[in-house]
């Protein structure tokens, strides 16, 4: 089943849990969307990289989250890139997660699309498995659009 909000649109793959939000804002502070897919239930307390969910990961799971940086930061050095990355095993490291969990390995890509910055950011929750997990992130990948600012 596809979803579509604040200008971003997937469609996970049977079996993945997957929302697209914006965390209330708190005072003078401005939030953008961010997009969550799974392959467990997305708990309601997970941070926007996932804390409060990749811990629970187990060897055969995935997380991918998309992150919006906003029309400020797009085309900066950091978000050059414009092609949506697609992601392969040797991108995945251990070192590479906000924070360390045995087994498990992330990566993170920056670019612009449609005007706007993202950061990507995926765990695996095997590093041994990276070949057929990553393949099963590239789905969600697959299936995702980004409108175009004013579009």
């Amino acid at each position: 089943m596809k979803i579509t909000s604040h200008g971003l649109s997937v469609t996970p793959p049977p079996g993945w849990d997957a929302s697209i939000y914006l965390r209330p804002p708190g005072p003078g502070e401005v939030t953008r969307p961010v997009l969550h897919a799974a392959t467990v239930p997305l708990p309601a307390g997970r941070g926007d990289y996932g804390s409060g969910l990749v811990e629970t990961l187990g060897a055969t799971d995935v997380f991918v989250a998309l992150l919006d940086f906003g029309t400020d930061n797009a085309d900066t050095a950091l978000f050059a890139s414009t092609a949506m990355p697609g992601l392969t095993p040797d991108m995945y490291r251990p070192k590479a997660m906000q924070r360390v969990i045995a087994g498990q390995a992330g990566v993170q890509r920056f670019f612009t699309a449609g005007g706007r910055a993202f950061c990507l950011y995926s765990v695996i929750g095997s590093y041994a498995a990276a070949q057929s997990l990553c393949a099963r992130a590239n789905q969600v990948l697959g299936s995702l659009e980004v409108q175009a600012v004013g579009g």
